[in-house]
This record gives structure tokens, sequence and C-alpha cells, in this order.
């Protein structure tokens, strides 16, 4: 009786706290000083797409263990996550490493299928579990964000409709690089939500 009276304030204290956190971070390089051209894909809202993915794939393989025999899905979950923050930051990181990403793509999504083919079994009872939760509403609005909305208002020619003579050309670049980052910030609170729903280790819990 004691641990169910508890139980109920941590998950939407947690979310709070994740919305707060969030508003902090998309928010943030609208804050930095002056600057002579836009934060868009080559400065720090690269960066934050980055560091939201890595979060959100550390989650995904960190809830894999408990998730139990659909823990593998987890796992490809979180390949694809780290895949994509590699895609997010390959500009960054071929600086850093001088070495193609593509080709950190190979060993993930040899990982990836392997993971499936050995447990496909499963699949089902994953995909039940994943479509069937809140959180699954907050994937499918990232990946309208992504795959729609970043790429009609990331256009030139809507910009240059609009605006005329007062375009310029990083406005649909820093638009799409904002909207890319709010869909990374929703995959990060989705795999947060999905990965502590209904877990016997809740990542919430203080001991």
């Amino acid at each position: 009786m004691n641990e169910t009276s508890k139980k109920p304030w941590k998950q939407p204290l947690f979310s709070a706290f994740l919305v707060v956190l969030g508003s902090i971070a998309i928010f943030f390089p609208a804050w930095l000083p002056e600057n002579p051209t836009l934060p868009t894909e080559d400065g720090i809202v690269e960066g934050l797409q980055l560091v939201l993915l890595l979060a959100t794939s550390a989650f995904w393989f960190g809830a894999a263990r408990p998730a139990g025999k659909v823990g593998p899905f987890y796992q490809i979950m979180g390949a694809i996550s780290l895949a994509s923050a590699l895609g997010e930051g390959d500009a960054l990181i071929e600086r850093i490493t001088h070495f193609p990403v593509e080709y950190f793509f190979i060993p993930l999504g040899i990982f990836a299928l392997v993971k499936f083919m050995t447990n496909r079994q499963y699949f089902g009872e994953f995909f039940a579990e994943f479509s069937s939760h809140p959180a699954a509403g907050f994937f499918a609005s990232a990946f309208m964000l992504i795959f729609v909305l970043a790429r009609f208002l990331g256009t030139s020619l809507l910009w240059k409709a609009s605006l005329g003579e007062n375009y310029h050309p990083d406005v649909p670049n820093t638009v799409e690089a904002y909207l890319e980052l709010l869909a990374c910030y929703l995959l990060l609170v989705g795999t947060i939500g999905l990965c502590i729903a209904h877990r016997s280790h809740d990542p919430t819990a203080i001991d």
C-alpha cells in the first residue's frame, strides 16, 4: 500500500523536469551572444541534436536488460539512435576522427540485423508494447517534424516567395535545424517514457 501511494508522483514530476530541461536546451542557442551568423547546422544547434540523440541511444541500451525478452529490440532502437546521432554530427565527428562517418553505419547495421534475426519471434510483442504506449505519440510527432515540417519549412522556395527581397539563405537552414532539434528532444522524451514504464527497475526511483 505504501509503495503504490508513492509511485504516482514520481513519473509526473520527472516528466515536468524533462519539459523544463527541454525548453532550456531548445532555446539555448537564442540566448547566445550576438554572432555574425545564425546558429544553424554547423553550430550549437547541431551539437545539441547530437547530445539529445546520444542520450536517447543511452536510454535504449540502458533499458534493454530490464525489458526482458524484448530487450534486443531496445538495443536495435539504441543502434538506430546512435546512427542518427552520427548522421547529425557528421561534420564534427569527421573533423575529430578524420574518418568518414558512413563507415560507422556498417557495424551498427550488422549489429541491428543480427539482433533482429535472432530475436524476431518477439518482434510482435515489442511492436505491441511500443505502439500502445503513450510515448509512441512523441515518436510520431518527431517523425512528422523531421520528414514533413522540416522538409516543407526548410525549402528555400517557400521563404523566397514569402520574404521576397528580404530573403536570406540562412533562414530556411535555421528553421529546419530548430525543427530537427525539437524532433530530437521529442524522441528523447518518448524514449524515456517508454523505457521507464512498468519496469521492475525504475531509473527515477530513489533508494
